[in-house]
């Protein structure tokens, strides 16, 4: 006899679009239902109140018809821990707002990042940074074409120039090559991080100040 199948628990029409209509409120607010304890008067807050505010006006929005109060924030719990089964969340808490994967920034917010990454790039030479900038110009150029050409476009740049060559890509097209604390950054980063000391050499005197050879910091 053949086994009769399972349906699935989003198999019907109101439940699918609930959890879609839940995934596009998290993409398009990221951090939802932060709230900040040290401030906030109330001593609970219920995050998925927020949550079940924004997906009811999302549903709306496109024209999806949800029953009154629904869905409730028991019924959303339960959607977000099939979110985290399927790994759309992370399995962690989200004591401060929710948000899919690394997406944690409204479209504000990456210009803003984005801006300062592109400048660092430019100004500070830092090769890393130069990576990403290239790598998120790529991604965001769909976004990029919507705004008018208004995502990379340099709004605020912090001139800072670097006194000495960073990028070993820019060393290489001026001839300059030269072994610089840009070759080592993970060392660096680490080292920092941690709290250890570092042995710098400096072989020229840029400030008049005498201070020339090994220094440790």
């Amino acid at each position: 006899m053949a086994k009769k199948p399972t349906p699935h628990p989003y198999a019907d029409r109101l439940t699918f679009d609930r959890i879609m209509i839940l995934i596009a409120t998290l993409v398009n607010h990221p951090g939802i239902g932060h709230s900040d304890t040290e401030t906030s008067d109330s001593k609970y807050h219920d995050a998925l109140l927020e949550v079940q505010s924004q997906l009811q006006k999302i549903a709306a929005e496109f024209n999806i018809e949800f029953p009154e109060n629904y869905p409730a924030t028991p019924t959303i719990r339960k959607d977000l821990e099939t979110l985290r089964h399927y790994g759309i969340l992370d399995k962690r808490m989200y004591r401060f707002g929710y948000y899919l994967g690394t997406g944690a920034m409204n479209r504000e917010e990456l210009l803003f990042a984005f801006q300062a990454i592109a400048s660092q790039a430019k100004y500070q030479g830092n090769p890393q940074a130069r990576k990403i900038c290239e790598k998120l110009t790529k991604l965001l150029r769909g976004l990029d074409i919507e705004l008018k050409g208004q995502l990379f476009y340099p709004v605020r740049e912090h001139l800072n120039r670097a006194i000495i060559y960073t990028d070993p890509v820019e060393m290489l097209d001026r001839q300059e090559y030269r072994n610089t604390l840009f070759h080592k950054l993970d060392i660096v980063e680490t080292a920092i991080v941690r709290g250890q000391a570092i042995e710098l050499y400096r072989q020229d005197d840029y400030y008049g100040k005498g201070k020339v050879g090994f220094r440790r910091i």
